[in-house]
């Protein structure tokens, strides 16, 4: 009697961009994690992609579909005929850009159906917008289950936009705790942070204006370094800026991959977001026993607790913004005793094994379904 062996199922992960930012790599992260769990994992990009994606020691497959920008039906097409080729057994969406593609997917074969969110977009902070939110509600026919990176983005979904309660999981994002637990290094002038995209929800701008406060109100000698880690299209605006108003103490690094040396090198980290879920960055930073000065947006104050881990600011208010910085030029000793809160805290509350377990445990449900 012959044995057929069954073919191992295969998890689609359908997202906008395959770029550089926080929800990739909790997603590559995922992936990479679950190797060994019998499951086959293909990555389609709806534009295009760089090389972040890629391992040569452990190669995911990825589609990159080319839509154009706006509507641009030819993708639903496109999508429909590749998932009929690779026949997935369940298709993960990420974020708005993607939702609209359960339909077509379900048309194609594919059984189990996951969408998350991981964070609104600049358009929409506030997660009001109601053309947006109908269609995520209409796409509850098709999805099996809605999952949210922290408890703002949860309830949101819930009180909000009215994805039934059954429906809707919290899965928190967390992080390899031992790749970002290195030894930091010692520097005479403060070092502060920021590591991400350099676009408008990121408000770069509020963080180099409290930046322009800072030089009023400090001497010289006394005034911090500022690391900006990332690129993206208001990065030549900025620099300009920093140029103008003479803020030589800036550097823009562009996009690295070294993460954890550049933690090292880093006393406080610092994000501007106007809306967040729960930042990889913030997660990374805290391992790495990194105090934070971060806006009270999103998922952040589910991480971040006020004077312990780091401290939180109102978004978009520069004042407010060099206050939370001067915290820690003005008080040194703190960097140490809120690193080691920070580093605790993600111990404990943050870690990638159960990230991964969680995920792992709705891809199985949903192929045994």
């Amino acid at each position: 009697m012959t044995d057929f062996k069954q073919p191992i199922p295969v998890i689609v992960h359908l997202i906008h961009r395959l770029d550089i930012g926080g929800l990739e790599r909790v997603m590559l992260n995922c992936i990479n994690q679950m190797q060994g769990e019998n499951f086959e994992h293909v990555i389609i990009s709806l534009t295009d992609e760089n090389n972040f994606s890629q391992s040569a020691n452990n190669p995911i497959k990825v589609y990159c579909l080319g839509k154009k920008e706006g509507s641009d039906l030819g993708i639903h097409f496109k999508l429909f005929t590749l998932l009929r080729k690779i026949k997935p057994a369940v298709l993960h969406t990420y974020n708005l850009p993607t939702i609209e593609y359960h339909p077509i997917s379900w048309l194609a074969g594919v059984k189990g159906h996951i969408h998350a969110e991981h964070g609104r977009d600049i358009g929409d902070p506030q997660g009001l917008n109601k053309k947006h939110n109908f269609l995520r509600k209409l796409m509850a026919r098709f999805i099996n289950r809605y999952i949210s990176v922290s408890e703002d983005l949860h309830y949101w979904l819930i009180n909000t936009v009215g994805i039934p309660g059954k429906k809707a999981l919290l899965i928190q994002n967390g992080i390899n705790t031992e790749l970002f637990n290195v030894p930091k290094t010692l520097s005479k002038k403060l070092r502060f942070t920021i590591v991400a995209r350099i676009s408008p929800v990121k408000d770069h701008q509020n963080l180099l204006n409290a930046f322009s406060l800072l030089r009023e109100q400090l001497p010289a000698e006394k005034l911090p370094h500022l690391a900006i880690v990332g690129e993206g299209e208001q990065r030549a605006k900025l620099e300009q800026y920093c140029n103008e108003q003479g803020l030589g103490t800036v550097s823009f690094l562009g996009a690295r991959n070294d993460i954890e040396q550049i933690l090292s090198d880093t006393d406080v980290f610092v994000l501007s977001s106007i809306a967040e879920g729960i930042p990889m960055t913030i997660l990374e930073a805290m391992s790495a026993k990194t105090p934070i000065v971060a806006t009270r947006v999103g998922g952040i104050p589910e991480v971040v607790e006020d004077a312990k881990e780091g401290f939180l600011v109102d978004k978009s208010n520069a004042t407010a913004l060099a206050q939370g910085l001067l915290n820690y030029i003005n008080q040194p000793e703190l960097i140490l005793e809120h690193g080691e809160n920070a580093r605790a805290k993600v111990l404990k509350q943050f870690n990638e094994k159960h990230m991964v377990q969680a995920y792992l445990e709705q891809y199985k449900a949903l192929v045994k379904g």
